[in-house]
């Protein structure tokens, strides 16, 4: 079900140039750090290692940016996933709350600071991300979060009806803006770190899946099919793709797939009605809609199946008709020509996890739908970690063991068909 056909090229892929993928692990290395996974995570935890001195070996079972971090919507958001600040602040804590809270509301600014620092070109667009409320109810709770942001510091802003709906192109009772916020090609961003990452030392290996990691006196030894790597320090950054690489770990997650489409670029006059100023857009129905621009134009959404036959054709025609009810400027229903998918993880609670695992074994990730910016705040944090420069402690997150999913078989499951159930409580209010 979660399995993707990453070499067919997809939109992002085919809205940049074409990269040689780095050579598959053969023979025996050793590291400072070892990472396991090229996503946003494990790129920006080898940075966070790197910057602090650290040899650093990172290992892609495929090649990078095949999985969620380069397949995603491309939104870069700095706002936690479902909870306000002060809910965090309640379930962690004064100081950790506070310290995660700074984090998030950094965290688009960061991803940004990234593509500037290395000069990334990621169609990178930082115009903000409007997230608008279709009901009394989600206005309220919109209202809820741009107070508590303010008053936290962070550059947000309030829209009335009419002007959310001006600037969205689609009606709505009013809306939040966070100003550090985007959109950006996230394919394009993951290759663009990881070369990056190479130039800045890194040594990267593709299509060198990790089979086994096993104790040893040097540390950990990491094997492929064709070599391993021995280090004190080892960071799996495996996310939605976690398999039995570590007993029990893939139980503490849930994979979700998702599709993108897009449509044909748009005329200047269109879009002087839809997504005016080019923000990310994605709005509070329990049946989530979101949009923004590509770089040529192209207006980009997404959805899901609870049944995944002839999901191409099915993915097209519903992005279609959501486009067409929600912006009246196309006067019917929009051709929609590009679709994708990809599978991202989600726990219950929506917050991101720190496991150690075992002495100088540890794993982070698992943004529950807002990896983008957050994985490369948080990954950067992983790596100092795993470098020794941050302490359990001094952690964004609690470091805990493992939190098993209950019933996780059934979750899965349940997770990945209950998306008829959303629309109809969309429809019911």
């Amino acid at each position: 079900m979660f399995e993707v056909d990453w070499k067919t090229p997809h939109l992002w892929r085919k809205t940049v140039a074409k990269r040689d993928a780095a050579p598959a692990l053969l023979g025996d290395r050793h590291a400072d750090v070892i990472v396991v996974g090229g996503g946003f995570t494990g790129l920006a935890a080898a940075l966070g290692a790197r910057d602090s001195g650290m040899n650093v070996i990172l290992l892609e079972g495929n090649e990078i940016g095949s999985a969620a971090s380069g397949r995603n919507n491309g939104l870069v958001i700095s706002h936690h996933s479902k909870s306000s600040p002060s809910e965090f602040e309640a379930a962690y804590g004064r100081t950790v709350g506070q310290r995660y809270n700074r984090m998030v509301a950094d965290a688009a600014g960061v991803a940004f600071g990234l593509m500037q620092r290395f000069k990334i070109d990621a169609h990178q667009v930082q115009e903000g991300w409007i997230q608008p409320a279709h009901t009394q109810k989600t206005l309220a709770r919109a209202r809820q979060f741009h107070d508590e942001w303010k008053a936290f510091g962070a550059h947000v802003s309030w829209l009335d009806g009419e002007e959310a709906t001006a600037r969205i192109g689609s009606p709505y009772r009013g809306g939040w803006m966070v100003h550090n916020s985007g959109h950006i090609n996230p394919f394009a961003m993951t290759i663009g770190l990881a070369a990056a990452l190479e130039r800045e030392g890194v040594v990267i290996f593709e299509n060198s899946r990790a089979l086994r990691i096993e104790r040893v006196a040097a540390g950990w030894r990491v094997s492929t099919s064709s070599g391993s790597v021995t280090s004190p320090e080892v960071v799996l950054a495996t996310n939605a793709l976690t398999g039995d690489i570590w007993p029990g770990l893939k139980r503490t997650l849930v994979p979700v797939k998702v599709f993108q489409a897009a449509t044909a670029p748009l005329s200047a006059e269109l879009r002087s009605q839809v997504l005016v100023g080019n923000p990310a857009v994605s709005d509070m129905r329990n049946d989530l809609r979101y949009f923004h621009y590509d770089c040529d134009n192209r207006l980009v959404s997404g959805a899901t199946h609870s049944f995944w036959f002839d999901e191409a054709e099915r993915g097209r025609e519903k992005v279609s008709r959501i486009l067409g009810k929600a912006f009246k400027a196309f006067g019917g229903v929009p051709e929609v020509q590009e679709y994708w998918h990809g599978t991202f993880a989600v726990v219950q609670d929506r917050q991101p996890r720190l496991y150690r695992l075992a002495p100088g074994l540890i794993f982070g990730g698992v943004y529950s739908g807002r990896g983008v910016a957050l994985s490369m705040s948080l990954g950067q944090e992983i790596g100092l970690w795993a470098a020794g420069r941050r302490m359990d402690a001094d952690m964004p997150l609690p470091v805990t063991a493992m939190k098993p999913v209950p019933m996780h078989a059934i979750t899965v499951q349940a997770a990945n068909k209950m998306h008829a159930w959303h629309r109809l409580k969309d429809r019911l209010g």
